[in-house]
């Protein structure tokens, strides 16, 4: 029974022509999202923060530069999973974010890969 006023599913229109607008949620509280396009965007990500550091790991310590690659190998290990550890994969992003908060570009880079992993795990 439909009630007016609420959303109970899709209704497509427009003469036939299906239109493929990519991942859709139907019902209370459901949720959609296109995991190919966060995976990409997740490993572009990773690779920009590569370039960044590659550009601005002087201005880190010897240490905290080595354990920021180190943080970075293992987000794409998780990454080349077929069903990446999300606990794992949050937590060396959140590691590597730490890490990076000394130097501006850097730690903008480990932002934007933060927020791109959190669109992948959830």
């Amino acid at each position: 029974m439909t009630h007016v006023g609420r959303n109970d599913g899709i209704f497509q229109g427009g003469n036939g022509q299906i239109i493929n607008t990519g991942a859709m949620a139907i019902g209370a509280k459901a949720r959609a999202s296109n995991q190919a396009a966060a995976a990409e965007q997740t490993v572009n990500e990773l690779r920009e923060l590569r370039t960044l550091l590659a550009e601005h790991g002087s201005d880190l310590s010897e240490a905290a530069q080595s354990e920021a690659e180190e943080k970075m190998t293992e987000v794409a290990d998780q990454l080349d999973r077929a069903k990446p550890d999300r606990g794992r994969l949050t937590a060396a992003v959140g590691r590597l974010t730490t890490i990076l908060t000394s130097v501006v570009p850097l730690a903008e880079g480990a932002e934007r890969l933060r927020q791109a992993v959190e669109k992948l795990v959830h």
